[in-house]
C-alpha cells in the first residue's frame, strides 16, 4: 500500500484507489454542512396521474390486488413548496431526531450520534446552489446505496413535509413520531413485521403531529408520512410513490383515513429532486383549552383492546368509491354481487388495516403527543425525563433481558450546555479526534427554556415558547459562521432541537 498519508493543518491527505492522494479538508466539509441550498420539489397533476397509472397497472392476476385498497393521490399547491431551502445539517438533525427510538441498548446515545456522523460527507450545495449528492456519497456499492437512500430519504422527506405543513397551517408545530413505535406503545395488537411474505402488511413511516396553543384554544392535527429515496430516475420515484399510496391508507381513525404526504427523493450529484403528493383524509383530532391539553397529556393513555385486520367489505367499498372520485359506484343488486365477488377474490391480497374508533381520537392524540415530547427529550440525551412520557409497555419493550428493572443507562440526562447564536441549549456533546490533532465536535440538544418546560411536563408552555422563538431560528444557520468562527455548521428546528457540528 502506498505511503501517501500526509497531515496538513485542519486537513488530511489519504490514498485513493489508484495510489494517488485525496485532499480532505474537514473545515470545508463542516462549512458545506451548514450551507443553505435550494431544494427542487415537484408536485403536479401530471405526476399524480402517472403515479395513479402505475398503481392501477399493478392490479392483475400476476401482481395481486393489494393496490385496490390504496389512497388516491393529488398534487399540492405550488405556493406550499416553492422556494424551500435546507442544509445538510438540517437533514442530519431531522434524521437524528426521527431515529431517537433506538433505546434498548446502553449505546443508544452513540447510535443517535452515529446518525449525524455517518452521512456528514454525502450532501453539499452544488454550483447552482442546489442541494446535491457529493461524488463521495455517490461512489458506493449498491447495497450501501440502498441504506443511504432510505436514511437520507427520511431526513429530506421530514424537512420538506414539515415546511409544507407549517406553510399550510401557520402557527402550528409539527413533530415526527415513528408509526411502529406509536402503535406498539399504544397497546394495539398485531404490530408485527411490516412486510410479510404476501406483502399485505404495509405501514407508513411516520405520524406528523401538529399542535397549536393559543390564548384560549389548543388543537391537534395528524398527518401520515411515507418517506422514499432512490438513486434512480423519475420512473423509480413513481414506482415508490405508487407503493406509498397503499402504505399511507393502512391506518384509519373513525372509519376514515388520516391525511397523508408521500415523498420520494432522487439522489444525484446533479441535484436532489423531491417528488411530493397529497393523499386526502380527515385531519382534526382534538381541540380544547391549554389547561385541558396539559391535563390530558399528564396521564398515561392506558391499554386498548383494538386489533388490526383485513378491511371489511364496507371498508373496501368505501375505498373504491374514494378511488373512483366523481365516477359514483352503483349500488344495484347486480353491482353489489359483482363487487362482493371481487372483494372475496382479493381478500388475501388486501393489506392489514389498523383501526382506531371515533371515540379513540383523544387516546391517539395522547399517545402521539407524549411520544413527540419523549423523542425531543431523548434527542437531548435526557432519558430520565423522557421516561415520564413512556407507556409501561413501551418501557418493557426498551429493556434488555439482562437488565435490572431500572438499568443505569436509562438514567442518563443532559450533560452539556452551549450557546447557539444568542440562545442557550442543553443536551449532549461528543468529540471525535481528527488526523491533525483537532477534533470534530457534535452537540445536540434543545433550547433551554423549551427543555425546562418539557422536563416539567408542561407541554402547553413548551408550545407557546416554540411559537415565540419560531422567527429567531431563520437566521441562525446563515449567521453562524460569521459570528462564531468558520468551522461550524448549525441547524435549529421550530421544535427547539439544535445540532451544531464544528472543528475545534
Amino acid at each position: 500500500m502506498p505511503a501517501c498519508l500526509g497531515i496538513y493543518g485542519r486537513s488530511a491527505q489519504q490514498c485513493d484507489a489508484s495510489g494517488g492522494s485525496v485532499h480532505l479538508d474537514f473545515s470545508a466539509l463542516v462549512r458545506e454542512l451548514g450551507t443553505p441550498s435550494k431544494l427542487i420539489v415537484n408536485s403536479t397533476p401530471e405526476l399524480a396521474e402517472e403515479v395513479e397509472k402505475e398503481a392501477r397497472e399493478r392490479v392483475g392476476p400476476k401482481r395481486g390486488a393489494s393496490n385496490l385498497y390504496r389512497k388516491p393521490v393529488y398534487s399540492i399547491p405550488p405556493d406550499l413548496f416553492t422556494g424551500i431551502e435546507s442544509s445538510p445539517a438540517e437533514v442530519l438533525r431531522e434524521l437524528g431526531l426521527a431515529t431517537t427510538f433506538i433505546t434498548a441498548s446502553p449505546f443508544a446515545d452513540i447510535a443517535r450520534h452515529w446518525a449525524h456522523v455517518r452521512y456528514c460527507a454525502t450532501l453539499k450545495s452544488n454550483q447552482k446552489q442546489v442541494l446535491a449528492l457529493t461524488p463521495a456519497g455517490s461512489d458506493i456499492v449498491h447495497h450501501h446505496k440502498v441504506a443511504q437512500s432510505e436514511q437520507l430519504g427520511v431526513g429530506l422527506a421530514l424537512v420538506v413535509a414539515k415546511r409544507i405543513l407549517e406553510r399550510q397551517y401557520p402557527g402550528w408545530l409539527f413533530s415526527s413520531v415513528d408509526v411502529d413505535v406509536a402503535l406498539a406503545a399504544g397497546f394495539l395488537e398485531g404490530v408485527g413485521l411490516v412486510r410479510q411474505k404476501n406483502k399485505a402488511t404495509m405501514r407508513p413511516d411516520y405520524f406528523l403531529v401538529g399542535r397549536r396553543v393559543g390564548s384560549s384554544r389548543s388543537g391537534c392535527k395528524v398527518y401520515v408520512l411515507e418517506c422514499k429515496g432512490t438513486h434512480g430516475n423519475s420512473y423509480h420515484s413513481r414506482k415508490q410513490l405508487a407503493t406509498a399510496s397503499l402504505q399511507v391508507g393502512s391506518i384509519e381513525v373513525g372509519a376514515r383515513t388520516l391525511p397523508s404526504l408521500i415523498v420520494a427523493s432522487r439522489l444525484s450529484t446533479a441535484g436532489i429532486a423531491i417528488d411530493v403528493l397529497d393523499p386526502p383524509g380527515n385531519d382534526d383530532l382534538w381541540a380544547g383549552t391549554p389547561g385541558e391539553l396539559d391535563s390530558l397529556l399528564s396521564e398515561d393513555p392506558g391499554p386498548q383492546r383494538w386489533t388490526s385486520g383485513k378491511p371489511t367489505f364496507e371498508q373496501f367499498r368505501a375505498r373504491q368509491r374514494e378511488l373512483r372520485g366523481s365516477q359514483a359506484l352503483q349500488d344495484s343488486d347486480s353491482e353489489l354481487r359483482s363487487a362482493h365477488a371481487a372483494y372475496e377474490a382479493s381478500l388475501d391480497e388486501l393489506p392489514v388495516i389498523f383501526q382506531v374508533p371515533e371515540d379513540g381520537k383523544k387516546w391517539l392524540f395522547r399517545v402521539l403527543a407524549r411520544n413527540a415530547a419523549h423523542s425531543i427529550l431523548r434527542f437531548a440525551g435526557d432519558n430520565t425525563s423522557a421516561s415520564q412520557f413512556t407507556s409501561p409497555r413501551a418501557a418493557d419493550l426498551q429493556r434488555l433481558p439482562i437488565d435490572d428493572p431500572a438499568p443505569d443507562w436509562q438514567s442518563f440526562t443532559v450533560s452539556a450546555e452551549s450557546n447557539i447564536a444568542s440562545h442557550r441549549f442543553v443536551g449532549v456533546n461528543y468529540s471525535m479526534p481528527l488526523p491533525d490533532g483537532a477534533s470534530l465536535e457534535i452537540f445536540r440538544g434543545v433550547e433551554k427554556g423549551m427543555y425546562e418546560n418539557l422536563h416539567e411536563g408542561r407541554i402547553s408552555s413548551y408550545l407557546r415558547r416554540a411559537h415565540q422563538l419560531r422567527d429567531a431560528w431563520g437566521s441562525v444557520a446563515r449567521g453562524a459562521s460569521a459570528s462564531s468562527g468558520p468551522y461550524q455548521a448549525v441547524s435549529v428546528g421550530n421544535d427547539g432541537t439544535g445540532l451544531r457540528i464544528r472543528v475545534v
